[in-house]
């Protein structure tokens, strides 16, 4: 297959690094996997590294005014797929369609809340021959807001990889100058609004404060996926409240998987979750996990970790107190966790569900 994987966008969180991660595996398959970007973001960077040929815009109007030329670049490379990954760049990639005849596919990575069902959207949609919700959650806002049938429109979970063993990895506690007996809890992915970062911030300000040392990781500017207004909200929250030597910004990495296993406990109280990667990532390396009691993170978890108001900062503080003092507890939502990530959730039963789909369009 020829796979053409579209994300115009200068984030670097979840939803961008969700193409980078399919298209790597469609290659070690066998499949060619092409992408198109946007000029010098990071999935620009990163495509033009793994991909087999990505082609960079400066725009969404640059695509439009050069369209033919986009076209023609399609054509030569025989693309047969295209895998959208953002609703804005649907009316570009339909219009490409027109023009070439791929087959088009749309991730739907947020959850589509209020109805579009106008005119120019019944267009667009029309026009997606398979659209995929990336939890039960979702698909059930999308079935009723968007102009589809049913035919054309199913859940598929994401995934990650599962290691057959558990690694070290880094050990946060050295890294971090921290006492054995400190608690290490962990919270990954995107500092933006509405990813619970504040609430936990406040519920560790309840805890002990020689026992419990928070460690947030993700990027800690736009370029790398961060809210700047929301990180400094943040910082200036901890330093007001003298949480400095409690709480520390780890920053980004491509690898959270190498942290995770010296994290203690995971907390992801997001506050509506669509699905929830850092989830299935922490649930693959065996971890305790507290996650938000509203959005997907219910569905993917099941009854695998503890369910929190992500909003109560109280209960917060005492789910991570129970558990962090609840060795027996917390090693066995661990194994459960790990042991539904293994049935439900690998990244190698993912990508051949989702080249099936692509192949179910022919």
């Amino acid at each position: 297959m020829n796979v053409l994987h579209m994300c115009l966008s200068y984030g670097f969180g979840g939803l961008e690094m969700y193409p980078l991660r399919v298209g790597k595996q469609m290659k070690q398959v066998g499949h060619k996997v092409y992408g198109i970007a946007l000029a010098q973001s990071s999935i620009d960077e990163a495509m033009s590294g793994e991909f087999d040929d990505c082609l960079a815009i400066s725009s969404r109007g640059h695509g439009y005014r050069n369209l033919f030329s986009l076209a023609k670049w399609i054509k030569q490379h025989n693309i047969q797929y295209v895998h959208c990954h953002k609703s804005s760049d649907l009316f570009l990639a339909v219009l490409l369609k027109k023009l070439c005849g791929f087959k088009l596919i749309y991730t739907d990575h947020m959850g589509v809340k209020k109805p579009k069902k106008d005119i120019f959207h019944r267009f667009i949609y029309r026009n997606v021959d398979q659209l995929l919700s990336i939890s039960n959650f979702t698909l059930a806002f999308n079935k009723k807001a968007l102009p589809i049938a049913d035919a054309r429109i199913q859940a598929l979970w994401l995934g990650t990889s599962i290691p057959e063993h558990i690694q070290a990895g880094v050990d946060l506690k050295s890294q971090l100058k921290l006492c054995d007996d400190v608690s290490v809890v962990g919270i990954v992915g995107r500092l933006s609004p509405g990813k619970g970062h504040l609430e936990l911030i406040k519920a560790m300000a309840k805890l002990e404060e020689e026992r419990f040392h928070l460690v947030i990781i993700g990027g800690l500017n736009a370029k790398q996926g961060g809210d700047d207004g929301y990180i400094d909200k943040l910082k200036q929250y901890v330093s007001e409240h003298k949480l400095d030597k409690r709480i520390t910004f780890y920053g980004f990495t491509p690898e959270p998987e190498t942290l995770l296993p010296s994290i203690d406990v995971v907390v992801i109280p997001s506050h509506l979750e669509a699905f929830g990667l850092t989830v299935i990532e922490s649930m693959a390396q065996g971890k305790a996990i507290i996650g938000s009691n509203a959005g997907a993170i219910p569905e993917i978890l099941e009854n695998t970790g503890i369910l929190v108001d992500p909003f109560d900062s109280d209960a917060l503080a005492k789910a991570v107190t129970e558990l962090c003092e609840n060795t027996s507890k917390r090693q066995s939502l661990a194994l459960s966790a790990r042991d539904r990530a293994k049935q439900h959730f690998d990244q190698d039963v993912h990508v051949s569900k989702l080249l099936k789909i692509y192949q179910a369009l022919d």
